[in-house]
């Protein structure tokens, strides 16, 4: 990965934004910017200025690794658990001439805040939205990475599929599937996975509980890895038969609104035209009013990233890009379908990343 490279872009970003520097806390845009991956229950900080002073904050134990492998040279150390944590961002920020600080605002509590403002008095703009466009197109390296968290997902959905039979409960499908993608290499889950069967799927209710798998129920398994930091997102729909032909049709549906969508995406294409082509089969064929989401969703470091293919969404679809078609129905008493993939937007059209069948699946 070119950091530098990366770097490059964010200085580009704090000009056009008349920022005096950047300070940063979310996950992916650590690991965007660093390549340090870090324990989940840990946190840092990336300092970078306009003038390209760059400082990393790094938990005291994970100090020696960092120092070890991380192309930052500049890096401080803070304890963790200890009111005095942001002794070394005091450090950082103290005398210098800072009249705007682009952060991202959810990383922001009110203990950075003050620290902030009392040590610069500045002005913080929100740069959380800029940095989502900055990643959105991916590179060569990217998309390798993102293609093999895809094949992880796919191997894990195949095998969560040869365990349904009548009874299997939905939490244990979904173990099943985790199993699978730790041992073939994943560094961790994109989100809860949830197996949705009958009720529970049309409510919708998203995460696995104890409720069994039963004949006449549509069931939906939505589920993804990380795998060196990209995340993996795949959705299928299963059953074991004996489906009503409102089931069915409900089925069949959300696939041809998947299969439009699909057919749909280039580059050039506005991110909401997609979500209009899909939501207009779901009304042609009467469930209009049961289409409750979006149609897709950029992914990559972040398992939700630009660009978003929804009503209003504006952006406009660009080689590089890597997202999710994922139209869905849900309907009271009847049942709920959605068929997800991971999709790569190419120079003339787009390329699967996620291949289990799509078909409704009856086991």
């Amino acid at each position: 990965m070119n950091f530098e490279k990366r770097i490059d872009k964010l200085i580009k970003l704090i000009e056009q934004k008349e920022l005096d520097a950047v300070i940063l806390g979310g996950r992916a845009n650590i690991r965007y910017f660093t390549g340090l991956r870090f324990n989940t229950a840990a946190f840092s900080i990336l300092f970078v200025s306009k003038d390209r002073d760059i400082e990393f904050l790094i938990p005291v134990l994970d100090y020696k690794r960092v120092k070890k492998t991380c192309w930052i040279k500049n890096i401080k150390k803070f304890p963790e658990d200890d009111p005095n944590y942001l002794k070394p961002l005091e450090q950082i920020l103290a005398g210098r001439d800072i009249k705007r600080i682009g952060v991202e605002f959810s990383q922001v509590n009110m203990e950075r805040e003050t620290l902030i403002k009392k040590e610069t008095n500045a002005q913080l703009i929100n740069v959380e939205s800029d940095l989502l466009r900055l990643r959105a197109i991916k590179d060569k390296q990217e998309i390798e990475l993102i293609r093999i968290s895809a094949q992880i997902a796919d191997k894990a959905m195949n095998e969560a599929i040869k365990s349904l039979r009548p009874g299997i409960k939905e939490y244990q499908i979904s173990a099943i599937a985790q199993d699978v993608m730790m041992k073939s290499g994943a560094e961790g889950l994109s989100f809860e996975p949830f197996v949705m069967t009958g009720e529970n799927a049309w409510l919708p209710q998203r995460f696995s509980t104890e409720k069994e798998f039963k004949k006449g129920e549509l069931a939906i398994f939505d589920m993804g890895c990380i795998y060196k930091g990209y995340c993996s997102d795949i959705t299928r729909t299963f059953s074991l038969g004996d489906l009503s032909e409102k089931q069915k049709h409900l089925f069949k549906t959300a696939y041809e609104s998947q299969q439009e969508a699909l057919k749909a995406l280039k580059p050039g294409v506005i991110a909401e035209d997609i979500h209009k082509i899909a939501k207009n089969v779901a009304i042609q064929n009467g469930y209009g009013d049961f289409f409750p989401h979006l149609t897709g969703h950029g992914i990559g470091l972040d398992e939700h990233e630009e660009p978003i293919i929804d009503e209003g969404r504006k952006m406009i679809l660009e080689p590089g890009m890597v997202v999710t078609i994922e139209p869905g129905i849900y309907v009271e008493g009847v049942g709920a379908a959605r068929i997800e993939d991971m999709v790569l937007i190419t120079d003339t059209g787009y390329e699967l990343l996620t291949n289990t069948p799509r078909d409704l699946i009856n086991c």
